[in-house]
C-alpha cells in the first residue's frame, strides 16, 4: 500500500514537472529584446562608454581612509584592553593614540596625498 502511494506521488511529480516544462517552452518568446536583456545601471547606458576615465585622487583617498580605518580598528581595542588603574594613564594613552593619528595625517598632507590635482 505504501509503495503504491509512493509510486503515485513520484508519477504526479514527474508529470507536473513535464507539464511546467512544456508550458514554459510554449510561452517562451522567440524575439530577442536588447533593452530587457541589458543590466539596469541606475539611469545611464552601460554600453555607451565602457572605459570612463577614473580619477586617481578617489583611489588615493580611499587607500588613506582604509589605512586610518585599520589603524583605529587595531589600536583602539588595544588601548581599551589595558588594565589602567587611574585616569592619568588613560588620558596619556588616548593622547598618544590621537597624537599618532595626527602625525600620520600630517605625513600624508606633507607628501601631497591629500592634494586634489585636476
Amino acid at each position: 500500500m505504501m509503495m503504491m502511494l509512493m509510486n503515485m506521488m513520484i508519477m504526479i511529480t514527474l508529470m507536473m514537472t513535464m507539464l511546467f516544462y512544456i508550458m514554459m517552452m510554449i510561452n517562451m518568446k522567440m524575439k530577442f529584446n536588447h533593452n530587457k536583456s541589458a543590466p539596469f545601471e541606475c539611469g545611464f547606458d552601460p554600453f555607451n562608454k565602457s572605459r570612463i576615465p577614473f580619477s586617481l585622487n578617489f583611489y588615493l583617498i580611499t587607500i588613506i581612509f582604509l589605512i586610518f580605518d585599520i589603524e583605529i580598528s587595531i589600536i583602539m581595542p588595544m588601548i581599551l584592553n589595558f588594565k589602567i588603574s587611574n585616569m592619568m594613564n588613560l588620558n596619556l594613552m588616548f593622547s598618544m593614540f590621537f597624537l599618532f593619528m595626527i602625525i600620520t595625517l600630517f605625513y600624508e598632507w606633507k607628501f601631497g596625498s591629500l592634494n586634489w590635482k585636476i
